[in-house]
């Protein structure tokens, strides 16, 4: 009767660590997994605001869509000059498979990177097709976009 137990005590365990690590994801440039080739560039970024605590950045983004039913929101890093102080990123989603209608939708990404280089940059710029938005960590507000990363 304790095998049991202990059997579902384990699968619990382990089915509640995928939520704990999902929190926070590993600092962009630090990860060797490839851009997913089938996530576009969504087409316009609206508002961009970050904050640290610690090792990790908390990244929130408006966008837009070009259609609803955009899914797999993220942002994917672009190389820039590491001496710039600006870590940039392409805000991007898989497009739906089936047909919609284009109507433009407001997407939210929320992001959070651990083992950020804290101390190691002031702004963060979010591009989409049609602009780009940046936040100046250091400042606390928005500011222009300057940094001339390209997208992956």
């Amino acid at each position: 009767m304790k095998r049991p137990f202990v059997t579902l005590a384990s699968l619990a365990m382990l089915a509640a660590t995928p939520l704990i690590a999902a929190d926070t994801l590993p600092w962009p440039w630090k990860s060797k997994m490839p851009l997913d080739p089938a996530l576009v560039v969504l087409s316009k970024v609206s508002e961009v605001t970050a904050t640290v605590d610690k090792a990790v950045v908390t990244i929130s983004v408006r966008a837009d869509a070009p259609t609803p039913q955009y899914s797999e929101l993220q942002l994917t890093p672009r190389r820039g000059d590491p001496k710039d102080r600006i870590f940039a990123f392409d805000a991007r989603g898989r497009a739906p498979q089936e047909t919609v209608p284009d109507k433009i939708e407001s997407v939210t990404i929320d992001a959070a990177f651990s083992d950020a280089p804290i101390g190691k940059f002031d702004v963060i710029e979010v591009y989409a097709k049609e602009n780009c938005q940046a936040y100046s960590v250091k400042d606390g507000k928005t500011v222009e976009c300057t940094s001339k990363a390209q997208a992956e």
